[in-house]
């Protein structure tokens, strides 16, 4: 037997080499498509719901059988239909009119015969006349699924061994449906005669069977069991096993399974591979209902642990889905697929993308932000681990390689330029303190237990200003006014704001020096290490930042942020992140100066935005649209969220990304696709799928599911010398080297 075995393998790549591209095909026949129908594990859609589907398609008329096939490994346990290319389309359409929820995948063909060992075949069919049935699901009852025996049969596979349980049909007609009647009225005939002529061919019960079956659309029938293992007993159980759990379907006074010996065996194994129905010996003939009984798809009181299931469902399309603007991905639907895309105008309610690691949602926002760098677009992408902006840095377009400036506070020989007190008018200069203040709160008080509060508050408000009278001043100007009583007793005479100059010479001339430490020291403890440290001193402590944010807005430059946590830590790289974007948020409410229509949009990305959310977050959320500052922010579990942040984002976002989350997050996130989906999809989403409410023409659509389109993401061009090429040009714009600023600071400190 392993020599046939050994010969079926070579036999059956010779025949797939003879049809490239041909998944399977009949001989001089039509070609054959392999479907993989998947549900999900908590489907409650029951077995007459496959009868429907059954009784949909005997009227194909087509010389042409079908194949309804269970396809065990050790691993899975699969359900497969067989079906001529051209009825594929109806096929796909009638198993989604049974199951909405089942998805549907095109699948090549599969080998069972590519390993070592023995093969163990039989073929089954019925005993009786052709319109006897076997028991079905309505004679076993729904309490009890009937594939719970066929599929624990299938479950004690070993590595190395497979079986297949086909089940190959084609439309009967109506022949034996007339027998069936001319038996029915003979049984009721005899029934009628005097009692000593009376003859009972069949009980009640077994008459009622009869016509129940004549009464339903018939398939000539074969069943087909294949088993392959290493070893020749393997393989005779596993066979056997089989065979027992089609015996709970016979039904003593009708029909019965019985093997059908298969003479030779090369023409039954080429008759397996070619899905054939016999021609001219139909042995068997199933109704719609026995076949759905023999093969349903499984539902959740199925309980076989190695069933493939679906692992998130997909459904609807919107109708409406525009035909153009920034491309997400691909929505599939019951085998069709479309594109998504994101319109600009909507765009500019925001987008929020959510997953776990490794789900795809960074490849998403690189997807994004490399068709805006494309369309010439600006855009601003904060990247807190860098290796989403190295990639970028690899995909610029040569047209784009001026509009580049790439802020790496990583870099200490030429530490770029980031100066929090610069702002042009009142409302800036109240911008900045609210957002320092903020970003006191987030790093050392986030939970407002009191670390900080209204006196501290007011303090580093007034310094602050103080500072900002004279233009050029930087933190490392906050940090002397609150340690150097000399230094700050000079710059009081420079203050403008009659409020703040009372500050000083009222209200901390008369407070004690105790109560002065008392009320700054602990925000000077804190301060101090941005201050102290060199890599921040050099980009905090520069007294013009390395480029005016208005200007990268307004003229649509590139501005890409590495705040890797692993160059700089983790407290830099929130630090930073914290006054970039409340600058950003300061530029772009500087645009109230120009009419809206003449506001480029410029597009902030921020990966981790968490870790830089503030309540000016916020207000960007509520407030950015009219500005033209459009935000597209991920984060990987809502928990990372304060409860000001989550409402915002809920409540102002238009777009929403859902990709794979964890329990709580599911529980928390179901609202947004119900009642379609439920957060079991959410959490047996596959990599790089998710949930999408797309906001279309202002309007949020209906919850659908999309893939990225991971073949056109790792098609994108990119060129490694070229980002070195950006990256040395963006360093010569717009950083200076390390010495000249160090002199620079020493100066101003008075060092």
């Amino acid at each position: 037997m392993t020599a046939e075995l050994r010969w079926l393998g070579e036999w059956w790549n010779r025949h797939l080499q003879k049809l490239p591209g041909a998944p399977a095909a009949r001989k001089g026949g039509a070609e054959l498509v392999l479907l993989e129908i998947l549900v999900p594990r908590d489907s409650e859609i029951k077995a007459n719901a496959a009868d429907q589907f059954f009784a949909a398609i005997a009227g194909l008329k087509s010389k042409a059988g079908l194949s309804f096939e269970i396809v065990a490994d050790h691993e899975h346990i699969h359900f497969i239909a067989v079906v001529p290319r051209e009825f594929q389309p109806l096929v796909e359409k009638q198993l989604h009119a049974a199951y909405a929820t089942a998805e549907v995948r095109e699948i090549p063909d599969y080998d069972i015969f590519q390993r070592e060992g023995y093969v163990a075949f039989d073929q089954i069919v019925t005993t009786g006349p052709k319109y006897f049935p076997i028991k079905t699901y309505t004679d076993l009852g729904e309490e009890m699924d009937s594939l719970n025996a066929i599929t624990s049969a299938l479950t004690k596979l070993a590595p190395g061994e497979a079986a297949v349980i086909q089940f190959a049909i084609s439309p009967a007609g109506a022949g034996w449906q007339k027998q069936g009647h001319s038996f029915i009225l003979k049984a009721k005939e005899a029934e009628r005669k005097p009692e000593g002529e009376r003859k009972i061919l069949l009980s009640k019960e077994s008459e009622e069977a009869v016509a129940r079956k004549i009464n339903k659309p018939g398939f000539f029938s074969l069943i087909r069991i294949v088993t392959v293992s290493p070893t020749k007993e393997s393989a005779d159980m596993h066979l056997s096993n089989i065979v027992i759990s089609l015996s709970q379907f016979s039904s003593p006074q009708l029909a019965s399974f019985s093997r059908k010996r298969a003479w030779f065996k090369k023409s039954f194994m080429v008759d397996f591979l070619y899905r054939h129905v016999p021609r001219f010996f139909h042995w068997t003939v199933f109704s719609s209902e026995e076949m759905a009984t023999l093969f349903h798809l499984p539902g959740k009181a199925v309980t076989t642990p190695t069933i493939k299931w679906l692992g998130a469902k997909a459904g609807a399309v919107p109708l409406d889905l525009p035909a153009s603007g920034l491309y997400l991905g691909l929505a599939s639907s019951r085998g069709a697929e479309m594109p998504v895309y994101l319109q600009k105008d909507d765009r500019r309610r925001h987008t929020y993308i959510i997953g776990q690691t490794g789900t795809g949602k960074s490849e998403l926002l690189k997807f994004m932000a490399y068709q805006d760098i494309l369309a010439g677009e600006g855009l601003c992408f904060v990247d807190p681990h860098g290796d989403a902006v190295e990639d970028l840095l690899q995909m610029i377009p040569e047209e784009r390689v001026e509009d580049v400036i790439y802020f790496d506070p990583g870099d200490p020989e030429r530490p770029p330029a980031l100066n929090i007190l610069e702002a042009e008018t009142e409302e800036g200069k109240h911008l900045v303190v609210n957002s320092f203040i903020s970003l006191l709160y987030k790093l050392y008080d986030p939970n407002h237990t009191g670390v900080m509060g209204p006196r501290l508050e007011r303090a580093v408000r007034n310094v602050m200003l103080t500072a900002m009278s004279e233009k050029g001043n930087t933190l490392i100007e906050v940090f002397r006014l609150l340690t150097d009583p000399v230094f700050a007793a000079g710059k009081i005479p420079m203050i403008t704001d009659l409020i703040v100059k009372k500050y000083w010479t009222d209200e901390l001339a008369r407070t004690s020096d105790f109560h002065k430490s008392e009320t700054l020291g602990y925000f000077v403890s804190k301060f101090d290490r941005f201050v102290t440290e060199k890599l921040m001193r050099n980009i905090i402590g520069q007294g013009q930042s390395s480029f005016n944010f208005r200007e990268v807005m307004d003229r649509k430059k590139i501005l890409l942020v590495n705040l890797s946590k692993g160059k700089i830590g983790e407290e830099n790289s929130n630090f930073l992140g914290l006054i970039l974007v409340p600058r950003i948020l300061t530029a772009a409410m500087s645009r109230a100066d120009t009419p809206e229509e003449q506001r480029p949009d410029f597009n902030l990305y921020v990966d981790e935005f968490q870790n830089f959310a503030t309540p000016d977050f916020v207000q960007i959320l509520s407030e950015a649209r009219k500005y033209r500052l459009d935000l597209i922010v991920a984060n990987q579990f809502i928990g990372q969220l304060a409860e000001e942040i989550k409402k915002a984002v809920f409540g102002n976002v238009g777009t929403k990304v859902l990709f794979r989350v964890g329990a709580e997050d599911a529980e928390f996130l179901e609202k947004e696709i119900a009642p379609d989906f439920s957060q079991s999809d959410l959490l047996n989403a596959a990599i790089g799928q998710a949930y999408v409410r797309l906001l279309i023409n202002g309007v949020p659509s209906i919850p659908f599911t999309m893939k990225t389109d991971w073949a056109r993401i790792q098609a994108l061009p990119r060129d490694p010398q070229k980002a070195e090429r950006i990256k040395a040009l963006s360093r010569s714009k717009f950083t200076r080297p390390a010495g000249e600023v160090e002199e620079e600071i020493k100066r101003r400190a008075g060092l």
